[in-house]
């Protein structure tokens, strides 16, 4: 039989979210919903425990009704068991064992956004936008995310095993080794003979405001005149350090916006204790950079401190709050939307740059066609003191057509803009 003293933090999380996705002060005010009372629940749980034709414990079916019914609030918000809670704190801390990469939930479907550089998943050639249909063979249509990512990760020198479908082809396994991951946060390079600095941020965890800053002001130190910052396949992390990083580039104004359901819009004002460059800037984006790449990008579109290049972002615009919980657990619940300086609603939308280029996975990954045409911007900004019309940067209509056959990545988001057009116009 189902006991109550075993689960009374998962008891906890379905009376917050009933009453949240009810949107009843109280079942018993609601004569038309009083079949959704948790005594119901119980009932239900208790019937099942004892009577399915398959076994399975009170403990696992409060599981499985709060995975339920949080996958039908939103797609990002998720239960987190004590293991998941602490696996979760260490990612934002920067080191964790697993393969390496960001994932999410899109149209019921578990997919990449973007695997981490130098990580077992980037080495055995996940991408952005890959659905994992299996982990280990278990199916993921229903899987949480947090089950998701707790299957993934596991002891070092251990094997994983996920059937991965990717644009037109047939599905296909990859085995990957899992790894101590050490995501790399600020990463600095010169280029031109010294005019161009480069520097990517792989993910907005702690500090990362602080290490972009120390990177910034050494790539100043060594005498660059502009910048490419590079947030390709950064899928985001803490708000606030998106924020931080954001202060960089303007000396004032509002870096972020939120709104919550019922609360006033809070704004995310540039930190004025930060160092703030005068280098020209041209961010690299594409389908992997999301949420906190998203803010930081369109900051610096917005007030008109740079320009982007690459193909359109993820288009993940809400924050997710963590509400600690009894027995160590935790609730990942989305309690916000986020807008950009120039208050443009990010989710489901997502940003496209001002010179549209698909990647050409034939270049090389240190140097490819994306971050060639970046340098030949910022060198022609130079020069001219103005940036180049699309027309003079980028390639004719006919090898444009070439590479959006090439990079899987857009014909994918292309395809998931039309069809979040198609849900709209039903509504």
């Amino acid at each position: 039989m189902f006991k109550k003293q075993h689960s009374k933090a998962l008891i906890i999380v379905i009376v917050l979210a009933l009453f949240m996705s009810f949107n009843a002060p109280a079942v018993a005010e609601d004569n038309n919903r009083e079949h959704f009372s948790l005594e119901n629940l119980e009932n239900i749980i208790s019937l099942i425990e004892n009577y399915h034709v398959e076994e399975y414990s009170g403990e696992e079916l409060l599981e499985k009704a709060i995975e339920g019914l949080l996958r039908e609030v939103d797609a990002y918000s998720s239960f987190m068991s004590q293991e998941e809670y602490q696996e979760m704190q260490e990612e934002f801390e920067g080191e964790f064992g697993g393969i390496g990469i960001q994932i999410t939930t899109r149209d019921d479907r578990l997919t990449i956004v973007a695997p981490i550089s130098n990580t077992p998943g980037a080495a055995a050639g996940l991408q952005a936008q890959d659905i994992i249909v299996k982990i280990d063979g278990e199916e993921t249509r229903d899987m949480s995310q947090q089950r998701a990512v707790d299957k993934m990760r596991g002891e070092p020198g251990t094997e994983v095993t996920l059937t991965i479908e990717r644009a037109d082809k047939e599905l296909f396994e990859v085995k990957i080794i899992r790894d101590i991951i050490e995501v790399p946060i600020a990463e600095t390079e010169i280029y031109d003979d010294g005019r161009v600095g480069y520097l990517s941020i792989t993910q907005f965890l702690q500090q990362t405001g602080e290490k972009t800053e120390q990177a910034l002001l050494e790539l100043e130190e060594e005498g660059v005149e502009v910048l490419i910052l590079d947030l390709r396949n950064n899928p985001g992390g803490i708000l606030d350090e998106a924020a931080r990083v954001g202060s960089l580039f303007a000396p004032e104004g509002t870096v972020v916006s939120i709104k919550q359901r019922n609360g006033p819009l809070q704004n995310f004002d540039v930190y004025e204790d930060l160092h703030t460059t005068d280098l020209p800037v041209l961010v690299l984006t594409n389908a992997g950079s999301a949420s906190g790449s998203e803010i930081v990008a369109g900051f610096i579109r917005d007030t008109e401190r740079g320009k982007l290049l690459g193909t359109k972002t993820f288009g993940k615009g809400s924050v997710q709050s963590i509400f600690p919980l009894a027995q160590g657990a935790a609730l990942r619940l989305t309690t916000a939307n986020f807008y950009t300086a120039g208050e443009n609603l990010i989710d489901k939308e997502g940003i496209t740059p001002d010179y549209e280029l698909p990647l050409d996975p034939e270049t090389e990954f240190d140097m490819d066609n994306q971050l060639e045409k970046a340098r030949e911007a910022v060198l022609y900004y130079l020069d001219q003191g103005d940036w180049p019309e699309a027309d003079y940067l980028l390639p004719d209509a006919e090898e444009l057509e070439r590479l959006e056959e090439l990079d899987p990545f857009y014909e994918i988001d292309e395809e998931m803009i039309e069809d979040q057009e198609e849900i709209e116009d039903e509504e």
